[in-house]
């Protein structure tokens, strides 16, 4: 399911899709911070649904190549108020829900919105769904921009955006989904491509991979697994996309 929630598209147009990616993402960032399963799963209904709201937003915003005007852009922020507005019909059972949905713009240092809210006042799960949300995002291509590679968007969320989240959920996005998660494409240090197929949480930068690709890019016959914690003399260099991999699109 990582594997799939990883894989290339343009999900923000896909609203299902983008909801059940950002599911799988939080469920994973939960099991690093620690949940329990009865924690996850209530973590998991509410990441399916806290972007109901986008229902309301028009598809030609959502495929707008240019900057937002500042009707566009309130437009846009007003989806969390609207998603929360439908949760709430749920009844006071599920009023936590649409807490969560009307948060998950919120950010730790107050940048975020509708309410500009600061730290403790934001729900727990509000935060871990929007780091999976931005993590999403990072990872799939927006009209504005091209898609970044696992290693690549965790880069830019512990610079840019790392005053944005509180230290617990940034280590749990590195406990639970690694540097390098399962389904990435790197290059070793003999010029190899490999996929990685298990992630080592003692260990995040050195995964269990699976080689595709000689020195020379050529396609391997038969793919060998190598559990790079127990090999010293091989190790990840960088993170690669399956479109730097040509022999990558006919496996």
């Amino acid at each position: 399911l990582l594997a799939r929630a990883l894989a290339a598209g343009e999900t923000h147009l896909d609203l299902a899709s983008h909801m059940v990616n950002v599911a799988i993402l939080a469920i994973k960032i939960g099991q690093g911070i620690g949940y329990k399963p009865e924690d996850l799963r209530r973590l998991a209904l509410t990441a399916c649904l806290h972007d109901v709201g986008m229902v309301s937003v028009p598809r030609a915003l959502l495929e707008k190549r240019g900057p937002l005007s500042p009707d566009e852009l309130a437009l846009l922020h007003q989806h969390p108020e609207r998603g929360s507005r439908m949760l709430q019909a749920l009844g006071p059972e599920y009023r936590w829900l649409a807490t969560v949905a009307l948060q998950e713009q919120e950010r730790e240092d107050g940048s975020g919105y509708p309410l500009g809210l600061k730290g403790d006042q934001i729900h727990e799960f509000a935060k871990v769904i929007g780091l999976a949300d931005v993590y999403e995002s990072l990872t799939h291509k927006r009209p504005h921009r091209k898609l970044r590679v696992p290693f690549e968007a965790v880069k830019e969320i512990m610079g840019a955006d790392r005053h944005k989240f509180p230290n617990q959920i940034l280590k749990g996005l590195i406990q639970g989904l690694s540097t390098f998660p399962v389904g990435s494409i790197v290059r070793l240090n003999s010029k190899e491509f490999a996929r990685v197929v298990a992630t080592n949480r003692a260990f995040p930068l050195r995964p269990v991979v699976e080689v595709l690709t000689g020195p020379r890019g050529d396609r391997i016959a038969t793919p060998r697994q190598i559990d790079l914690a127990q090999n010293s003399l091989m190790y990840i260099t960088d993170a690669a996309s399956a479109d730097e991999v040509g022999v990558l699109r006919a496996l």
